[in-house]
């Protein structure tokens, strides 16, 4: 399998890679940002730790960069490849999951992938159709989380299955099913199942469900977009651990 390389940016974002275990292959640094303290920081990192480093003209920096925001800064990274579901479980005492019945847009896995790395997710689990992989704009907009949060694409029957028998609730999100999430209890090991942009969790995936949540709405829409809903449900999980 080729080695996917995906492009990081921001000062931020940049400086998290260096400081992790991430495989860097270069950086590039605008010549306009050279005596920013951040930058240099950030150059300093990537000489000890042997990438390559380039500077560059600020346009450069812009045209690569695709959103004009990349703050003087771009690394390039090798993806890891992701660990299996089975590996997952194996070394993870409270797993927390995420899966989906189907994603249409990068922008929303994405989004995604933003707020489970925030939220400190073990992996998000999509089926082999739709959006199943870290694309370029998927990368971009998730603003480092693709790095970091195992996407792993693979029947969600065969995974379902593997979560019954290791125990862990399944929570199913669905339209005016099951309690108001705030009102259950979301701590522990746990796997959220979610439907997709346009449709629902489908009837299949509902009887793998051990019980359901809702996100309550004051008006009738019929739903919220899956990226936001997901990060409701993933940080009230958080709330709750910590109160």
């Amino acid at each position: 399998m080729a080695k996917q390389i995906i492009t990081l940016t921001g000062r931020n974002t940049v400086y998290d890679a260096l400081t992790s275990q991430q495989k860097i292959q270069s950086v590039l640094l605008s010549t306009a940002v050279l005596t920013d303290p951040r930058i240099k920081k950030i150059e300093n990192l990537a000489a000890k730790r042997g990438v390559k480093i380039d500077k560059v003209r600020p346009e450069q920096i812009d045209r690569l960069s695709e959103s004009g925001k990349a703050q003087g800064v771009i690394a390039y990274l090798e993806l890891p490849q992701p660990p299996t579901l089975d590996e997952i479980l194996k070394t993870k005492t409270n797993p927390f999951l995420l899966f989906f019945n189907s994603l249409d847009y990068e922008q929303n896995l994405g989004a995604i992938m933003r707020s489970a790395w925030a939220a400190g997710v073990d992996a998000v689990i999509v089926p082999n159709s739709g959006v199943h992989e870290i694309t370029p704009v998927v990368a971009k907009v998730s603003q480092g989380g693709a790095v970091y949060v195992p996407l792993i694409s693979m029947s969600l029957f065969q995974a379902l299955t593997k979560i019954k028998d290791q125990a862990i609730p399944l929570v199913g999100v669905e339209v005016n099913l099951g309690q108001d999430y705030t009102k259950q209890n979301l701590k522990g090991p746990i796997a959220f199942v979610f439907g997709g942009e346009a449709v629902s969790l489908s009837e299949p995936l509902k009887k793998y469900c051990d019980l359901f949540v809702h996100i309550p709405m004051v008006k009738e829409a019929a739903s919220l977009n899956v990226s936001v809903a997901t990060a409701l449900i993933i940080f009230e999980k958080i709330r709750q651990e910590r109160a």
